[in-house]
């Protein structure tokens, strides 16, 4: 009665939980769009004040915009501001200042909100036999575009669309007109007797994304200086995507993104490579400008508006201490309609099992068994271990007599067979019942997903707004790994006044965080097919495999009954944000960005189960921890042009940080009389089998930061930076670093010289920079105050027994503990053909990390046993390449592909330090080396992860029993390279060689997008990672599989000779000895389509966009020699099928 009631309450809570979220969306909604409607309307009547003399046109516009606000739409083609003129007035309005602007000029304005259309005086006059078109352009969801310009081919005949996207223009009959505007694709259309035009423009993504954070600031992509990659996730939405590792998972080369087969999903990450030994390394996380503190599960992927990768050290030295492994920026998305745009997005998605090892169901069970014993006794007594059918008797020339004799057994045929194969009784009972069971049925399930995303957005003439709510609900193919996330985002930007502008980013989450999931491995290895989750009275079993201590089974859903389990995050990250125009051009930002997280994990096993009252009499365990952080960041920016050549960017910052942890835990135990309250109640619990600890931690980090940016006529660019940290994890002889970068850019295109056409776009790169990893204990380099194991007993000076806890240093602290290093030297080529058809980029970098963060250990004197230092270097170093084309593009069909390819080299360049003599065969000293950690398995000029292993040789065959003998082996066991002691035939380290890395090489993606008849959108995406190794299990030695179902095997028998799998039971001399193959594979990781419903079929009932699509996500994996599990996810592999549906309002 208490499961059921306390789930009754989780689900009411739930329920009244996501009450409260609707009713704050619903305040919310009413206040976004009170706030657009409210500032809709701008007055005309804005003052302004000018002096200038001898300007253009379009310097004039340019002032009068940065007073007022207002944007000014016009084609220069059309319209000439390159016009001089001098202006002189004070606290006119804007209408009497532009009349006089124009007075002279052959331009004519019209104002209608924020906007000031200029169009040339009298243009449709010089049209002669002319006749009227009229029109509308909108964008791909159906939304006017302002200021489109719209000229008829081959004159200076033109216009602008207005506010609503409309248009009018007097052209030549059978003429041609060209739409154009930033951002979209331009077109050209036949006019012929059409009066009236809708035109819908598709956005150009190769023009979208000119904008690339940097961090502190934004740049032109034409301007980059370092290596940076950017996604955008517009077109993986269809894919089903709920992660932001998703988004990023093939998009960017050098970025490896792990995988994750639990309900939550997400990944690794890791940029170029490993860097560390023991410190994080994770890349640093930004999210709209400002360093995030919290997991990428709290960013919903439908809330992004694109991902910037900062790769390089010069792109990252910027973020100092807290960029040595590369630096992730995520945009979020803000208002662009004037309308409030209202979005929903629903995706649902199934989930089953792709490629699987599976153990041995009823028949397979006892044939494996069978060929167990037979591997077990030496294969001697052929037919002892099988079934006395007439079939086996005749196959192994066994009478039934003779096969009875082979052993004492009693009772009938069958029951001596089941006894020769050790079944248990309960195993035999079933199976003379006839009882099997699928256990797969206990394990695993077809998983579900429902993802629910609804947001408003807009702008106004003040006030731009984004305000998004999503609910993912997520059960995982494992039963019970269920995951639930609440998430929400406001994005506010609001223009005080003409310098000063205030906004607002506040992003909410709660999630569970944990769960009660079965554990596959036990549910169906411990339990064989003739055994049953239920008794024979219906009920659960406790132990399904019997009373037999050697193996009793397990039954999850048993345990899962006297369990009780609430865990999970709630989170609140904010950016408060106040932006200042200063004069000359300058910018002051201020971000405040205070972060709140709760965590929460109530846990109880009941007394009730009939084991765990004799172990523990009801055991709760409950843990709160509150986190509190926040950074203040300053930024001033200064942009300025001269000459119109000299572009000049400079960007100051100061930032400071504190970091506060509270943890309190409780473990209560042999609750009296009852935990029949379970998980709510704690004081009936024995306070001396309880326990009971606190855990706070506090860190503090400060920084000064300078960069400058200066491009000569767009072809030769420079970046400088530097940056100057402070954080009090490091030692107190060095609390501080500096960190340098510098960058050079060669837009060789540019130059006069260079006439060769088929290249559009050419730009050499060059960079050094250093980084810094943070990523350590907050505390290593303190020492430490802990208590011993006592108490410990004495006797005080009244002669009375004590008792006290030890208290004693544990740790040795290091005042010169510092920052890891990371340099890098970038060399990158940007490339574009075919008027950038074709475009991408070379990349080559070289990274030595240096002043790893390593425990050196101490001779046992100091009383301690090892040391936090700096020792150690790791290099990385590879080579990447991006291609993106557009291979085909017609009015019905487009057919775009993207390539990326990255290769990566790690060896480790010192250690501790120390070293050894090398000595050759005579014992003569020929040189001094530096020593290895065979502990861990690191060695200087090695990979990270370099294999060192014995040498697998194959099998031992039938006829090599004589030198089987010698390693006391036998024909099925494993033999591997005697290389030192050949003689007495052991093996040790020096018998052990280099196989490989179980890093892979080389990676590759190559992804393709298809379009038809404009609605229909296809794309197909396969990726790759090469030329690592593993081991696959190829021998069942351990006794667990003489009392256990195994997972299914490949093995060698005198029938079935092979030398890549021992014999069941085999014998391993070289101890840990593994069969080292190659793990390389192919997946096609998606395939994706999408429909778009035609405007014209929505319009009536007044819908913007609705989309429709569906996905298959790990289509299929292809390997090289890997066959058991996945070489990606092991034994857990998910194949999802998503359905999407999307409605724009």
């Amino acid at each position: 009665m208490n499961s059921i009631s306390d789930k009754k309450i989780e689900r009411q809570s739930f329920v009244i939980k996501i009450f409260r979220v609707m009713r704050l969306f619903v305040l919310f909604l009413f206040t976004s769009v009170t706030l657009a409607m409210a500032t809709n309307t701008y007055s005309q009547n804005a003052i302004l004040n000018l002096h200038m003399e001898n300007a253009t046109i379009e310097d004039v516009i340019n002032s009068i915009e940065k007073q007022t606000g207002y944007h000014f739409l016009y084609n220069k083609n059309i319209v000439d501001v390159n016009h001089k003129v001098t202006v002189s007035t004070v606290g006119k309005p804007i209408a009497e200042v532009l009349d006089g602007l124009f007075e002279n000029a052959d331009i004519s304005y019209t104002i209608s909100d924020k906007h000031i259309v200029l169009n040339k005086k009298g243009i449709f006059m010089q049209v002669t036999q002319s006749k009227a078109i009229t029109g509308n352009v909108v964008d791909m969801n159906g939304e006017p575009i302002i200021g489109v310009n719209v000229v008829e081919k081959g004159t200076t005949n033109g216009t602008v669309t207005d506010l609503n996207g409309k248009f009018s223009i007097n052209i030549s009959p059978s003429s041609t007109i060209v739409v154009s505007y930033i951002g979209y694709v331009s077109q050209e259309i036949r006019v012929g007797n059409n009066t009236n035009i809708v035109i819908e423009l598709k956005e150009d993504t190769q023009t979208l994304d000119e904008v690339v954070v940097v961090g502190y600031g934004t740049m032109r992509k034409k301007d980059l200086t370092g290596a940076v990659s950017q996604v955008r996730p517009d077109k993986l939405l269809k894919e089903g995507i709920t992660t932001v590792q998703d988004i990023l998972r093939t998009g960017v080369p050098g970025l490896n993104v792990g995988v994750s087969s639990s309900a939550k999903g997400g990944g690794s990450l890791q940029v170029r490579g490993q860097r560390s030994l023991s410190a994080n390394n994770d890349p640093l996380i930004v999210v709209d400008n400002v360093i995030f503190f919290g997991e990428l599960s709290e960013i919903n992927p439908q809330d992004i508006e694109q991902v910037d990768v900062l790769k390089d050290a010069s792109s990252a030295a910027v973020f100092g201490a807290k960029s040595a492994n590369g630096v992730i920026i995520i945009t979020t998305k803000k208002g662009k309609s004037d309308k409030p745009s209202v979005r929903f997005d629903a995706n649902w998605g199934v989930t089953a099992m792709g490629r699987q090892r599976k153990v041995y169901d009823a028949d397979g069970y006892l044939d494996f068994r069978s060929d167990w014993f037979d591997s077990q006794t030496g294969f001697v007594n052929p037919g002892k271990y099988r079934q006395p059918t007439s079939e086996n008797l005749a196959k192994y020339g066994l009478t039934l007599d003779e096969w009875r004799a082979m052993s004492v057994d009693k009772g009938t045929d069958d029951e001596i067979w089941l006894s020769r194969l050790g079944l248990f009784d309960k195993e035999k009972e079933n199976y003379f019942a006839g009882n099997t069971y699928d256990w797969y049925d206990e394990a695993y399930r077809t998983g579900f997903k429902q993802d629910y995303n609804a947001s408003i957005s807009g702008r106004g003439e003040k006030m731009n707004y984004y305000f998004s709510m999503g609910y993912l609900d997520s059960k995982g193919q494992v039963i019970g790994d269920d995951y639930k996330s609440i998430r929400s985002n406001l994005k506010l930007d609001a223009t005080v006044s003409n310098f000063l502008t205030l906004g607002a980013n506040v992003n909410f989450q709660d999630r569970t965080d944990g769960n009660l999931a079965v554990a596959p491995g036990d549910v169906l290895q411990k339990n064989s097919p003739y055994s049953t989750p239920y008794e024979d009275d219906g009920s659960l079993a406790w132990h399904p495999m019997g009373e037999n201590p050697l193996n009793m089974g397990y039954n999850y859903r048993f345990d899962k009954q006297y369990k009780d389990l609430e865990r999970g995050y709630t989170t609140l990250n904010t950016i408060l944000t106040a932006k200042v125009k200063l004069p000359f051009n300058i910018n002051y930002t201020l971000n405040f960005t205070p972060r709140f997280q709760w965590y929460h994990n109530r846990y109880h096993e009941s007394s009730q189960h009939p084991e765990w009252k004799s172990k523990h009499n009801g055991a709760v365990d409950r843990e709160q921890t509150s986190r509190f952080e926040w950074l203040v960041n300053n930024t001033i920016n200064w942009d300025y042009t001269f000459a119109e050549k000299h572009k000049v960017n400079l960007t100051l910052a100061q930032e400071a940080e504190e970091h506060r942890r509270w943890t309190d835990k409780i473990n209560a135990r042999d609750f009296t009389p009852t935990d029949a309250l379970g998980l709510h109640y704690v004081n009936s619990a024995d306070k001396l089998k309880s326990s009971f600890s606190t855990d706070d931690t506090h860190s503090t980090g400060d920084a000064l930061l300078a960069r400058l940016f200066y491009a000569y006529d767009d072809k030769y660019m420079t970046t400088l930076s530097v940056r100057r940290d402070g954080y009090s994890a490091f030692g107190t002889s060095n609390p501080r670093a500096t960190f340098w970068s510098a960058a050079l850019a060669w837009t060789f295109t540019e130059e006069d010289f260079f006439t060769w056409e088929p290249m559009s776009r050419g730009k050499l790169r060059a960079s050094w920079g250093s980084n810094g990893n943070r990523g350590v204990g907050i505390y290593d380099a303190l020492s430490n105050l802990t208590t011993g194991s006592g108490p410990y007993a004495y006797i005080g000076s009244n002669s009375s027994l004590e008792e006290i806890s030890m208290l004693y240093v544990s740790r040795m602290a290091n005042p010169n503990l510092r920052w890891e290093r990371t340099t890098s030297w970038n060399f990158g080529l940007d490339f574009g053909f075919l008027n950038d058809r074709i475009t991408g980029s070379l990349e080559y970098y070289n990274m030595p990390t240096t002043d790893l963060v390593m425990s050196q250990s101490l001779p046992s004197i100091t009383g301690f046993s090892s040391i936090t230092t700096n020792l150690g270097e790791v290099q990385n170093k590879g080579f990447e390449l991006t291609l993106n084309t557009l291979n085909i593009q017609n009015e019905n069909f487009e057919w775009s592909s993207s390539i990326n390819l990255s290769l990566n080299r790690n060896k480790i360049v010192h250690l501790y330090y120390t070293f050894e003599d090398v000595v050759d065969e005579n014992g003569n000293v020929i040189g001094r080396k530096e020593v290895d950690d065979q502990k861990n398995k690191w060695f200087i000029g090695k990979d990270i992860n370099e294999i060192w292993n014995y040498q697998y040789e194959g099998i031992w065959q039938v006829g090599e029993e004589e030198e089987a003998a010698k390693y006391k082996q036998v024909p099925g066991d494993p033999k591997f390279k005697d290389i030192y002691d050949v003689e007495n035939r052991r093996y040790s380290n020096e018998d052990k060689v280099f196989q490989g890395s179980t890093s892979p090489r080389f990676r590759w993606s190559f992804r393709n997008d298809f379009t038809f008849w404009k609605n229909f959108n296809v794309s197909v995406n396969i990726y790759s990672k090469w030329g690592h190794k593993g081991s696959e299990e190829f021998i069942n030695s351990g006794y667990q599989a003489e009392r256990q179902n195994v997972y299914q095997l490949k093995y060698w028998t005198p029938d079935n000779p092979t030398n890549n799998y021992a014999r069941l039971g085999a014998s391993n001399v070289a101890s840990g000895g593994e069969r080292i193959i190659d793990k390389s594979f192919i997946r096609l990781e998606s395939i994706a389509l999408e429909y778009n419903v035609p405007k014209k079929y929505l319009s009536k009932f007044h819908i913007g966009g609705l989309r429709v699509s569906g996905s298959v996500r790990n289509v299929a994996c292809w390997t090289k020699e890997w066959q058991y599990n996945d070489p990606e996810y092991g034994s857990l592999v998910p194949v999802s099928f998503n359905f999407g549906l999307g409605v724009t309002l």
